[in-house]
């Protein structure tokens, strides 16, 4: 009996120690699908990037086709406080461009959106005789119609940092007069000192603010909040091993990996920066990882803030077109 008993306390041990590894080790967000349905679903469009304008999510396709998506907010509200919600349609609205296929040498698309005021600035990728190169493009957004309208004249080069194929500038922030431009791959035993354009609507000018290393990608960005701090997206997938040439994890140093991170070489996670003076680094709070999907590593390629405690993220189209929600509370 006397057996018994201290196997039974030896197992109750065992559980409880077992539930606090998990506790532990289970800091991760569940990634909530938005059902969409239309046009938007089209491996085609190709989703690249995201940004508020007047409580209007406006998604932006890579490719050059004229129109951009957008959703209404009290949709998303709407969807996400519904016990059986249906599929969200977005709306279609006129891009009007030039046709960079022939303005810009090796144009490959659209890679980052962000919205200043009623201005719209969109970073693009080109790769001409295996040389990666970006462009800035700005314009304007009608408030009534939100018809966005960008001139010819309107653009402007900003080499990369380093030669990677297919990886260039993936965000866009901004901050008063400024936008900032992250490029994406900015790993130790790739970059030794990283440094970001700034452009500037005065002037037109081209600065650069320091930034730090990161391992893996950086492929989009939330909007500044009052302490100048925003949220990127950290993302890795193995098969970019070669290109990224990773050197060891310095956020996984100081934050334990999840539960289906410590399964897998995927990495998916949100970072928090921090703008001072003359620099960008990573703020004091934790990375918020995200729980990965047991078949696939998914490529996200957007990010904006929803409400005060959480996001909303989006894929490209792998493994397809996806939109998520990511509590954080």
């Amino acid at each position: 009996m006397r057996m018994c008993i201290i196997f039974i306390r030896y197992l109750y041990l065992l559980l409880l120690y077992s539930f606090f590894l998990s506790f532990i080790y289970s800091n991760e967000k569940h990634v909530r699908e938005i059902l969409l349905a239309g046009d938007i679903l089209d491996p085609n469009n190709e989703i690249s990037g995201m940004d508020w304008y007047q409580d209007h999510l406006f998604l932006l396709p890579e490719n050059l086709n004229g129109y951009l998506f957008v959703i209404p907010k009290k949709r998303i509200d709407a969807f996400l406080s519904s016990d059986n919600p249906y599929p969200i349609k977005p709306k279609k609205i006129n891009f009007k461009t030039p046709n960079y296929k022939t303005l810009i040498k090796g144009f490959d698309g659209f890679e980052a959106i962000e919205f200043n005021k009623d201005r719209i600035c969109i970073s693009i990728e080109a790769n001409y005789k295996n040389n990666m190169t970006s462009y800035i493009i700005w314009g304007t957004i009608n408030p009534n119609t939100y018809e966005i309208k960008i001139e010819e004249e309107n653009l402007k080069e900003i080499k990369t940092p380093i030669q990677i194929d297919n990886m260039a500038y993936e965000s866009i922030i901004s901050i008063e007069q400024k936008v900032i431009l992250l490029y994406e791959a900015n790993g130790l035993n790739l970059q030794k000192k990283v440094q970001h354009p700034t452009f500037s609507f005065d002037d037109f000018s081209i600065e650069n603010i320091d930034g730090f290393n990161i391992e893996y990608r950086i492929t989009d960005a939330t909007k500044i909040d009052s302490n100048n701090k925003f949220w990127c997206i950290n993302y890795f997938w193995p098969g970019d091993s070669q290109s990224l040439k990773p050197s060891k994890d310095s956020i996984f140093k100081k934050s334990r990996k999840g539960l289906t991170h410590q399964k897998s070489k995927v990495v998916e996670r949100l970072i928090e920066c921090k703008i001072n003076a003359n620099s960008i680094r990573i703020s004091d709070n934790e990375p918020i990882q995200l729980v990965l999907d047991e078949k696939n590593s998914r490529n996200w390629e957007g990010i904006v803030r929803y409400n005060n405690d959480s996001f909303i993220i989006v894929t490209d189209k792998y493994p397809r077109m996806i939109l998520g929600f990511v509590q954080n509370n």
